[in-house]
């Protein structure tokens, strides 16, 4: 199943936390995919401490907690419902 595109930008956890109906097995395997990313997003932040202060640095598609990484290593079954709970909230 193709990933919605705007959903590129989103890390495993703004997943688990911002879409309705995502059930907790779900939720934990999300979560569980952050915890082993190696390149994580930073968090926002004033610069130190490995934040970042724009934007562009969370947006970096190339940190490994974002869908374009994770996609592939959820079930269709998964993958459908995280897709429809992206629809649902208007993304495309």
């Amino acid at each position: 199943m193709n990933m919605p595109k705007g959903l590129k930008y989103w890390t495993a956890d703004e997943v688990a936390e911002c879409l309705n109906g995502i059930g907790p097995d779900l939720y934990r395997k999300l979560w569980d995919i952050l915890d082993e990313a190696e390149n994580p997003t930073p968090l926002g932040g004033d610069g130190s401490n490995g934040t970042v202060e724009t934007p562009d640095g969370r947006l970096d598609l190339d940190n490994d907690d974002k869908a374009g990484h994770w996609w592939a290593k959820i079930t269709p079954v998964e993958q459908a419902t995280i897709r429809d709970a992206y629809i649902a909230i208007g993304g495309e």
